[in-house]
């Protein structure tokens, strides 16, 4: 196996392989090949890439020394397990799908996961973002972190357990917090008030949150134990069951943190 890196193909289309195929073209990097379960999906990308779009996945096996795997985590094994005669690398790019969900490659395995949030229109910066790498021999971790170090500074090496609980922390940190904030813009215009009041708080939370230890940050009625406003909030909640039980839930959580 040469574990030199220069041609990289892309079994799907989607937000990751999006952001990721363009990032490494930008870097030098040949996009070999993508393939979607949309033949239009892998198209689009390709014209992007200056790349060929793929109709089945034996037609990205031929020139890539890397072979990234960006599909929805329930159909990763079970693609990965149909690409026959590879010796190439093969990776996953998923949080938490074990690594040995590719473990079908001749010529080696590993996980490439970008910790980030993606959206096809919305620019991101790789720069910025945390990649967590994992191997099957040292030789294709120093292979996949001489492509990860081409778009970010921060590359860390962490198992699949690891990776797990990073995944699930990212879920509270993004999803749930994101879920928050669809809540709040909710009450609001229910309210007749723009959601656009509350950024100035979200925007100096997060940098709070990033700038210092966060238990030391809490503020709000249920961090001071402030039954009066509780009461108040919940009774405000009362048409809303859904909300006053998260509102319940979490205030509880809390207050038992704080106590």
């Amino acid at each position: 196996m040469n574990n030199k890196v220069r041609n990289i193909a892309f079994a799907g289309a989607g937000n990751v392989a999006s952001h990721l195929a363009k990032a490494l073209y930008s870097q030098g990097f040949r996009i070999s090949g993508i393939w979607s379960r949309k033949y239009e999906h892998a198209q689009e990308l390709a014209l992007e890439c200056n790349s060929v779009a793929c109709v089945d996945l034996e037609g990205l096996l031929h020139e890539a020394e890397l072979l990234v795997v960006a599909v929805p985590d329930m159909v990763i094994e079970q693609l990965a397990g149909g690409i026959a005669r590879y010796n190439g690398i093969i990776v996953h790019t998923a949080g938490s799908v074990p690594m040995n969900a590719v473990k079908h490659s001749e010529g080696g395995y590993g996980v490439f996961y970008p910790l980030q949030t993606f959206s096809k229109n919305i620019p991101v910066d790789f720069l910025e973002v945390p990649f967590f790498l994992e191997s099957s021999s040292p030789e294709v971790m120093q292979a996949l972190r001489e492509v990860a170090s081409k778009l970010s500074g921060k590359v860390y090496e962490a198992d699949s357990v690891q990776r797990l609980m990073l995944h699930i922390a990212a879920v509270f940190a993004g999803n749930f917090s994101n879920l928050m904030y669809v809540v709040a813009n909710e009450l609001l215009k229910n309210s007749g008030l723009p959601p656009e009041v509350l950024h100035p708080l979200i925007i100096t939370t997060a940098r709070k949150a990033v700038g210092g230890d966060p238990l030391l940050m809490q503020t709000g009625p249920a961090r001071r134990n402030d039954t009066l406003t509780l009461g108040r909030h919940f009774e405000a909640l009362a048409s809303l069951p859904e909300y006053a039980d998260i509102y319940s839930r979490l205030s509880i959580l809390i207050t038992e943190k704080y106590t």
